[in-house]
Parts: structure tokens; C-alpha cells; sequence
């Protein structure tokens, strides 16, 4: 089970993978609007006071394609026969722990305590001790759990990729490290101009 959680590419076929993340993509979008989620980056969730119906849709269309793009772009230096449907498979899949995540915020809970937290820190009305201890775990609980997650989506992007490439060197790994990074950066200055 755990093997099918962090690499499914070898056990399902491209064409498995894609309808899976499309739908679980159309889903996520749901989810992310009725929780007021921003993916404002390719390995970013953000929940804000209230979203606009497409912003969330825009979010994960724009990590979508600098992800895929760099990806494969690198995937073709790497091997000549990388192919592009499976580049898009491994996108779509990353996401889904990201997905798993929004369920964080029912009724706005976690934007709430993130927010009161943020203004006990810089405000001078709010002090810390209006933070309760239950709001505390609950922060303490949902960065670990985040943390997780993003190592999870880490691991299937590059279960994925090493699969679609047949990358086996150090500089494999080296360079799909800096597309990451590459595709962070990228995205959330597309992000904040267009969304």
C-alpha cells in the first residue's frame, strides 16, 4: 500500500493516471473554493478570508503548466524519449496531497486561528495569550501534518519523474531539484500578476 501512495507510475498506466488527475483536479478545485484555498505557487496552499470563484482554478492552471513544461523540458535533456503525457501524469498526481490538505479549513477554522495568530505577533491590541492552547495544537498539529504532505507531493513528483525520464545520476536529481525551485519562483511571480 505504501509503495502504491508513493510511486503508483509503476503500477498504473499513463492513461490511469491522467483521468485519475484530472478528476481528482476538478475536485480539488471544488474543495479549494469552498474552502478558500490559494495554490499560489507549485508547492504553495494558502487559505485566505474569502477566494473568487476562478482564482483557485487560475492557481493550479498556472502551476500546472510551468511545472509540466520545466519538467518535461528538463525530462528531454535528461533522456530524448521522456514523454510529455507522462510528465502531465506526474503533475497531476503531485497535487493530490495538496488536495487532501484543504479539508484543514472547514468553517474557515484554520484561516481564523492563523490570522488571530498573526495578529498577536504584529499588532499591539492582540496579545499572545489570546491564543488558546486548543488553537496552538491545532497550528503545532496542522504543520506537521503540512509538512508531510508536501514531502508526500515531493516523492510522487519525483517517483514520477525519475520514471518518465529513466533518471538514475546525481545530476538527474540535481537538476530536477532546481526545476522545482525554478517552478516555485515562476509560478508565484505569474501568480501575483495575473491572479
Amino acid at each position: 500500500m505504501i509503495k502504491i501512495i508513493l510511486n503508483p507510475f509503476e503500477r498504473y498506466s499513463e492513461k490511469q493516471l491522467v483521468i485519475t488527475g484530472i478528476l481528482t483536479t476538478m475536485f480539488g478545485s471544488f474543495l479549494a473554493i469552498l474552502f478558500n484555498a490559494r495554490f499560489d505557487g507549485v508547492l504553495d496552499l494558502h487559505f485566505v478570508e474569502k477566494v473568487k470563484t476562478t482564482q483557485p482554478i487560475v492557481d493550479i492552471l498556472i502551476d500546472f503548466i510551468c511545472l509540466s513544461t520545466l519538467l518535461f523540458l528538463i525530462g528531454k535533456y535528461i533522456n530524448k524519449k521522456t514523454r510529455f503525457i507522462d510528465i502531465i501524469s506526474t503533475t497531476l498526481i503531485s497535487k493530490i496531497p495538496f488536495y487532501i490538505l484543504l479539508f484543514q479549513n472547514i468553517n474557515s477554522y484554520s484561516f481564523h486561528v492563523t490570522d488571530k495568530l498573526a495578529k498577536s505577533f504584529f499588532t499591539k491590541n492582540y496579545t499572545i495569550e489570546k491564543i488558546t492552547s486548543t488553537e496552538i495544537a491545532f497550528l503545532i498539529s496542522c504543520g506537521i501534518l503540512n509538512l508531510a504532505f508536501v514531502v508526500w507531493s515531493i516523492a510522487l513528483l519525483f517517483n514520477g519523474f525519475k520514471i518518465a525520464t529513466n533518471a538514475k545520476t546525481t545530476k538527474s536529481v540535481l537538476l530536477f531539484i532546481a526545476v522545482l525551485i525554478l517552478s516555485e519562483l515562476i509560478s508565484k511571480i505569474l501568480i501575483s500578476k495575473f491572479n
